[in-house]
């Protein structure tokens, strides 16, 4: 295409622009009008180490993403006083539920500057600010609970920056109208090139024609495969789904926090982490009563299977920045799988407590239950199965038309007589006048 071509199209076709621009502009605003306005409310908290020192200042920075971890939880683990969504429901007597009030809000830290942000969305703007001040203030309540265990030269404060000014989030229907106007604008001149394309092309392209009709023939013949493959093979991954023995899981979430915030114990704790995680993965325990184990919890919810089956369903992570090792375990009911995973952490947890018994206060390393397990189906996933079914089937049917096309081609060619196989005349140059 060249530049007089380009001329050519937009003298012909260079209406499509504005008009696609203002159509675009015209229904981002609309859209926006039509929107129930969401509003947003943002509480920031500083965690401020007690003692201005390196070593201090660095647990602070370690333990910033583990507060973000508990400051985040739905229903709040063992501690009365730790924070949590459903804690915020009763305190402000709302109407939903802690899964909602938790899909409705988002934390983030800055472990350069040491804060934590809390940023709660709603209907409402009062709701969103009261919201987001009441979780803050939860956090800074627990802080306080947690720091009198401690010396005052080893305590970790949080303090609330400024109250929460609510503010609208969406829609922003400025910003709706200039994207919709933008988008236009790309879209016209998309169509005004495609159609002037099309039309300054339609002599040029007789043999992309020929072969599109060829292909619709093709689809005309045999498309019944890439209808009847695809049906088949998600008909029968859904059959599977369905013959499966339905798997739910449960993950417990557990925080390790030393109780005294030093840079060098909160090392430790991290170097500690690892064996953490051989000792609550143990089948049968070891000398030490406490010890958590595969054969406690069946003991202690009287299960019937076998400790190595219990132990193959459950498997651990570990989460070194924000120190969180979680927990899951995997079984037949879901009910079953979230007392199994509670009750597996309760007893790490039990078991630091015993540990920590023996040590100092300001020498110990607690274990606290961030949140209640709740429990989501683990196989099968009918949907994905059906979906990559389909798409299997849709390869398949594709491979079996072409090669069906391709034996017929061949069988032809086998039919034609020699001289037709024989590939004609290579054509020489035209000769010049």
């Amino acid at each position: 295409m060249n530049l007089w071509d380009l001329i050519y199209i937009l003298r012909r076709w260079g209406w499509l622009i504005p008009v696609l621009a203002g159509a675009t502009a015209l229904s981002a605003f609309v859209f926006s009008r039509l929107q129930t306005p969401v509003y947003r409310a943002v509480a920031t908290i500083a965690v401020q180490p007690a003692r201005p020192d390196f070593g201090q200042s660095q647990a602070a920075k370690t333990l910033l993403s583990s507060y973000v971890q508990i400051m985040s939880s739905t229903y709040g683990g063992g501690d009365l006083h730790q924070p949590s969504a459903s804690r915020v429901i009763q305190t402000l007597q709302l109407d939903m539920t802690p899964e909602q009030l938790k899909r409705s809000a988002i934390f983030s830290a800055d472990e350069r500057s040491l804060l934590i942000e809390l940023e709660v969305r709603s209907y409402a703007p009062e709701v969103a600010q009261q919201i987001a001040r009441t979780w803050a203030e939860l956090f800074v309540e627990w802080r306080r609970t947690e720091n009198q265990r401690l010396r005052q030269e080893d305590q970790i404060d949080a303090l609330l920056v400024d109250q929460p000014v609510a503010g609208r989030f969406r829609p922003q229907t400025t910003f709706n109208v200039a994207a919709g106007a933008v988008l236009g604008l790309v879209l016209g001149g998309a169509l005004a090139l495609l159609a002037g394309w099309l039309e300054l092309g339609a002599a040029r392209a007789s043999e992309q024609w020929l072969l599109l009709q060829h292909y619709l023939r093709l689809l005309r013949r045999r498309g019944w495969a890439l209808v009847a493959f695809p049906v088949l093979a998600a008909g029968a991954a859904f059959v599977f789904s369905r013959l499966q023995t339905p798997m739910y899981r449960a993950v417990a979430t557990i925080a390790v926090q030393p109780a005294r915030p030093d840079f060098g114990q909160s090392q430790a704790a991290k170097t500690l982490l690892n064996s953490y995680l051989a000792i609550l993965s143990s089948v049968y325990g070891g000398d030490h009563p406490d010890q958590p184990s595969a054969r406690r919890v069946i003991q202690e919810l009287g299960l019937t299977m076998a400790p190595e089956a219990l132990r193959r369903n459950m498997s651990l992570s570990l989460d070194e920045r924000s120190m969180v090792i979680r927990l899951e375990v995997r079984a037949p009911d879901g009910e079953l799988a979230k007392r199994i995973a509670k009750r597996w952490a309760e007893q790490f947890v039990e078991w630091r407590r015993s540990e920590n018994k023996k040590l100092r206060q300001e020498d110990r390393i607690d274990a606290l239950l961030v949140d209640e397990p709740i429990y989501t189906r683990f196989r099968p996933q009918t949907r994905v199965n059906v979906a990559i079914g389909g798409l299997l089937g849709f390869a398949l049917g594709l491979g079996v038309m072409f090669f069906q096309e391709g034996l017929e081609n061949l069988r032809r060619w086998m039919a034609a007589p020699a001289a037709a196989r024989l590939p004609g005349p290579i054509p020489g140059p035209t000769p010049r006048p």
